[in-house]
């Protein structure tokens, strides 16, 4: 029974590369527990769970096919700091060595609500990942079982998050007047995104300025000068968080694999390792222009890389608020239509709008959700 690593998104399931004999040995040695395991079974299945969490993997074993075979994922104990190999989508064959039963989902209410929220604001002292660079494994965690759509839907990344509670905190989701639209220049709206990073932390004396950026542009020697200044020993720094920065701008050119940032003299194109989610789009970039925000980081090589990116819709470049659809895009459109035609009758109410931008909650027979 062959094992491969494939990507969680951009494509899901894409294939990144079958694990060699002895990798998938010392795995199931790992994950089955059945006898203690050697030091260089220990350190190959270590050195898988690394490289599935450095390029946001899955571990994808044949012994079930169909459209949802057996799979498991590489989560980070947030109180001890080790990894370790927990089954999801559908259990391993009985016939394989990583086969454990799946456990019940406590994660929904009864009527089928989330009981956690899949996008809520992140707080800027509390948002950096974990630093997994020099984790080490522990036994495996209990599989969960998958239950319907309603509570499965897709969790917004942290890059996600972060882009979206800065959008929230500069007001660009506001639309003080639906007619007319008021409109501004791109830089005017990155210097309120900006603003917002000068006057935040992310720890104690530190501002958020300092890794969340506005200069795609800088080199490659730039962005290798700037990792190695947050590096520095005697920097403060989050405990046992990753240390990496930001890049926050617009684009017009978005693919999953892909994205350009684009002056009036040149081009500059990223391929974040791990892809680029595009929030609620199945196709490569059908809705410009995009917030884009990029992350980078370490590689397990020791160079800089660009390793995950998210791009949001907006509505309009004048006017950039984040919209989820083409739909929502023409729904503001036929707003504005209608303040238009307001406006013309004498005491017309002025309008105007604030676009929700993270999950509310609601309580449903007693219950949060």
């Amino acid at each position: 029974m062959a094992m491969q690593l494939v990507r969680k998104k951009n494509p899901t399931g894409g294939s990144i590369r079958w694990l060699r004999p002895d990798e998938e040995d010392a795995v199931k040695a790992y994950y089955s527990a059945r006898a203690p395991l050697t030091t260089g079974e220990l350190t190959l299945a270590s050195s898988v769970l690394q490289e599935m969490r450095q390029k946001e993997a899955w571990l994808e074993c044949d012994c079930v096919h169909g459209e949802h075979p057996a799979r498991n994922s590489a989560n980070l104990m947030k109180d001890t700091g080790t990894l370790f190999l927990a089954g999801f989508s559908h259990e391993h064959d009985m016939s394989c060595r990583m086969y454990r039963p799946f456990c019940g989902d406590e994660g929904a209410t009864r009527v089928g609500t989330r009981k956690t929220a899949g996008s809520r604001r992140i707080s800027y002292r509390d948002f950096l990942p974990p630093d997994d660079a020099g984790t080490t494994i522990k036994a495996p965690g209990r599989p969960t079982k998958p239950e319907d759509d309603r509570t499965r839907r897709t969790r917004r990344p942290r890059i996600a998050r972060l882009l979206l509670t800065l959008i929230e905190d500069a007001g660009l989701n506001r639309i003080d007047s639906l007619f007319p639209i008021p409109s501004r220049s791109v830089s005017e709206s990155v210097n309120m995104l900006r603003n917002v990073t000068e006057q935040n932390e992310f720890i104690r004396g530190r501002l958020l300025s300092e890794i969340v950026r506005f200069s795609p542009g800088i080199s490659e020697n730039g962005r290798e000068q700037l990792m190695k200044t947050l590096e520095r020993p005697d920097a403060h720094w989050p405990a046992n968080k990753t240390r990496m920065f930001f890049q926050i701008f617009t684009s017009t050119k978005v693919s999953r694999d892909e994205v350009s940032f684009i002056w009036p003299d040149g081009e500059l194109v990223f391929r974040p390792e791990r892809g680029l989610s595009i929030n609620g789009e199945a196709q490569d970039g059908a809705r410009p222009p995009y917030w884009v925000i990029l992350a980078f980081r370490r590689g397990m090589d020791g160079s800089v890389i660009c390793s995950e990116g998210y791009a949001h819709a907006l509505f309009r470049r004048g006017c950039p608020v984040p919209v989820d659809s083409g739909l929502e895009r023409g729904t503001l459109e036929s707003l504005s239509e209608a303040a238009e035609w307001l406006s013309k009758k004498s005491d017309a109410p002025a309008l105007s709008l604030v676009k929700p931008l993270f999950d509310i909650e609601v309580d449903l027979e007693g219950e949060k959700g």
